[in-house]
């Protein structure tokens, strides 16, 4: 009789790549191992440490972090003897009170919404796994952390922060407090809590492995007639309304197909003529009003000298939504087109735009920041401008557009090339 493997090690179930719908059949991972995908290299799954008490660990720290994070002063500026503290909620409370609710509201949910709702349910998921808890609640917890983890931005609003604060240091004195320090612990930890878990181990620790099958691994789900669900892995029946183990609804490729994508660039392509053109913020000085766009303020700092934070700004504000929105205009034209060429070179690029377009966000932070900060009412104010609602506007659409192109419809027309030879 076969030794049965080690406690730690862990057999996933056959499942399919989500980004080229390539077959892989269960097998046994290792403590540390990683499967990738045999055709595009994409991560199938880990078999990470500790995987059932290390996120709570994690999570209670951020949690605690957090708490701390709003419990004292985030960031104080004096200059020409008068001085302004700021916490941590003021970068939010501030953008209400002028009237600028999207931008609050954004900041709300991305910082501290979400973050918390992951951070409260990922606990809780593992805390009761292996106790009574009814499986509708296990499932709707479960499917909400796979749904909002792209959102989670509370690592890019650091870096806005340090940001804030070069663009700042020649203007005045600017100390940090001990919610910064804190707001660090939190960000590092809530990372870590993320990057410790692998959601398909979590959906089957949590109701069991899937039914075994024989499965040609050259071959696609939708040749074999299978369909993957996009959010616990699982394998089932083409026609199947919904996932047997994870209740999500199933379809073999993304609804609405390319249309959806197409309008969603559109819409992001004209919300970017506004985002560089009109303002971005206001700078009252002594009365005088000074209007600063995206660009006019990289050359601000280049002049200044920051040119590493210059250039950070030029790339994430400038050159990455450009690039993206025309990376995924390209790749839905090609899709459209019928060009199944180089389908590896098409899926680096659309993973590339995926990856960096919540980077973008850094310059409507450091506008929430500086507005929050700088509210010296007879020498300085900074206020919002009408861009910053635009720019966000094209961030948060265009990450919606990378999620709803499905990158297998590359591989579909490769396949098609295939059989018409």
């Amino acid at each position: 009789m076969p030794a049965s493997p080690p406690l730690s090690s862990y057999r996933h179930d056959p499942t399919a790549c989500e980004e080229c719908d390539l077959l892989a059949p269960a097998t046994l991972l290792a403590p540390g191992e990683v499967r990738h995908c045999e055709r595009c290299g994409h991560v199938l799954t880990r078999n990470l440490p500790d995987q059932a008490r290390r996120p709570i660990a994690y999570g209670m720290a951020a949690i605690i972090m957090f708490v701390l994070a709003n419990s004292f002063t985030f960031m104080s500026f004096s200059a020409k003897g008068l001085g302004q503290e700021m916490t941590f909620l003021q970068c939010i409370t501030t953008l209400v009170e002028e009237g600028y609710l999207f931008l609050g509201a954004v900041l709300s949910l991305t910082l501290i919404g979400l973050p918390l709702v992951y951070l409260g349910s990922i606990m809780l998921v593992l805390w009761r796994v292996d106790k009574q808890m009814h499986d509708k609640a296990l499932r709707s917890l479960s499917r909400l952390l796979c749904r909002i983890q792209p959102w989670l931005m509370v690592d890019v609003f650091l870096i806005g922060v340090l940001i804030s604060l070069v663009k700042l240091m020649g203007m005045a004195e600017i100390k940090m407090g001990l919610s910064f320090w804190a707001f660090v612990g939190y960000t590092l930890l809530l990372i870590k809590t993320i990057s410790s878990l692998d959601r398909r181990w979590l959906w089957q620790r949590l109701f069991g492995p899937t039914e075994a099958r024989e499965l040609d691994p050259g071959m696609g789900a939708r040749e074999a007639g299978l369909v993957n669900c996009h959010l616990c892995g699982a394998l089932g029946e083409q026609g199947q309304h919904s996932c047997r183990r994870c209740g999500a609804y199933l379809h073999s490729r993304k609804p609405g197909g390319l249309a959806r994508t197409w309008a969603l660039l559109i819409t992001s392509a004209i919300l970017y003529i506004p985002a560089n053109l009109y303002p971005i913020m206001d700078t009252v000085f002594l009365g005088d009003t000074s209007p600063s766009t995206i660009l006019g303020g990289v050359v601000l700092l280049w002049s200044m000298g920051s040119y590493p934070i210059a250039a950070v700004i030029f790339i994430a504000s400038v050159v990455v939504p450009l690039a993206k929105i025309l990376a995924l205009f390209w790749l839905c034209y090609r899709v459209q087109c019928g060009d199944g060429a180089s389908p590896l070179g098409k899926l680096k690029l659309y993973r590339m735009t995926e990856f960096v377009g919540r980077w973008s966000m850094i310059d409507v932070f450091v506008v929430a920041i500086l507005a929050g900060l700088i509210r010296l009412d007879n020498l300085m104010t900074i206020y919002p401008g009408p861009a910053a609602v635009a720019f966000s506007g094209v961030v948060l659409i265009t990450m919606v557009a990378a999620m709803s192109f499905d990158s297998r419809l590359i591989w579909d027309l490769q396949q098609g090339e295939r059989e018409r030879e």
